[in-house]
């Protein structure tokens, strides 16, 4: 059987919040570990320099070439600083991958101004800030390159009590397209992977079960199709592949409004249907 070729095979990867944070889905890790996996050199970018160079070491015994980056991505500085440690240490940037997100959480009526400015930095500011920095760095280098940032369904739909981090990610898609159309000239794609509700991450959840939360219809996404997902965008089966975003939310916001369960087809005639939804015959 034929491994499909993925293209990443010597490509220079930034990962921006590449470390693991417990209690989180772990993104970042995942996203990493699978860029290296396909055959990439990945920098690591995190904050904090335990979880970098963490992860920098767990690819390195997998016999992938990694390096730990520290840097504070909503501080424009810091991010031309990290581009420029990435570059002297792999070379250039062929792939950027932007994990970086969090979510601050009340009610429109009473979010403060401070939380929700600090939500727009840290969801969508750096993003723009990243894709400034390596874009110039990938139009310098003149071959091309993938930028990808992890988004999410609630930039999609909306976002009930956390509304900042709705806006922000709603904003990172516009983004990203804008950044798509005026990039392609000098053959740099940009895409989005909008995850569902991975939480804390569940890939403890056992295979073969599905629709069994009410939720998703499919199944719950888990960290690792995240990744597979900003693999495959990052990847040279994407190439002509731009603007876009990619939802894995196990089929969360596709849902029929209507509620409706197996079964409930055979009673389901005009007439009721018709007084559900407020019409008349």
């Amino acid at each position: 059987m034929k491994v499909i070729d993925l293209g990443l095979t010597g490509k220079r990867t930034l990962v921006s919040g590449a470390g693991y944070i417990p209690q989180r889905a772990g993104h970042g890790r995942f996203t990493a570990l699978a860029l290296a996996a396909a055959g990439a050199s990945v920098a690591c970018v995190d904050i904090h320099e335990g979880r970098a160079t963490e992860i920098a070491t767990e690819i390195e015994k997998t016999g992938a070439t990694a390096i730990p980056v520290i840097a504070d991505m909503t501080v424009p500085a810091e991010v031309e600083r990290a581009v420029a440690e990435t570059v002297r240490g792999l070379g250039g940037i062929d792939v950027c991958v932007d994990i970086i997100g969090r979510a601050s959480w009340g009610n429109v009526e009473q979010l403060s101004h401070e939380v929700w400015d600090e939500t727009i930095r840290e969801n969508l500011s750096q993003v723009f800030y990243l894709f400034q920095a390596v874009s110039r760095q990938m139009i310098s280098q003149g071959s091309g390159g993938s930028l990808l940032a992890i988004s999410s369904v609630d930039g999609i739909t909306a976002s009930a009590y956390h509304a900042a981090y709705g806006a922000a990610k709603a904003g990172v898609l516009s983004l990203a397209r804008t950044f798509a159309d005026e990039l392609g000239r000098y053959g740099i794609r940009v895409n989005t992977v909008a995850p569902g509700n991975v939480g804390g991450g569940n890939e403890d959840q056992p295979p073969g079960e599905y629709a069994v939360n009410g939720i998703n219809p499919l199944a719950a996404p888990r960290a690792h199709d995240v990744a597979n997902a900003a693999l495959f965008l990052s990847s040279g089966l994407a190439e002509r592949i731009t603007g876009q975003t990619l939802v894995v939310d196990g089929g969360a916001t596709i849902q029929s409004l209507w509620g409706l369960r197996p079964g409930d087809a055979a009673e389901f005639s005009e007439t009721t249907y018709l007084a559900a939804t407020g019409q008349s015959t």
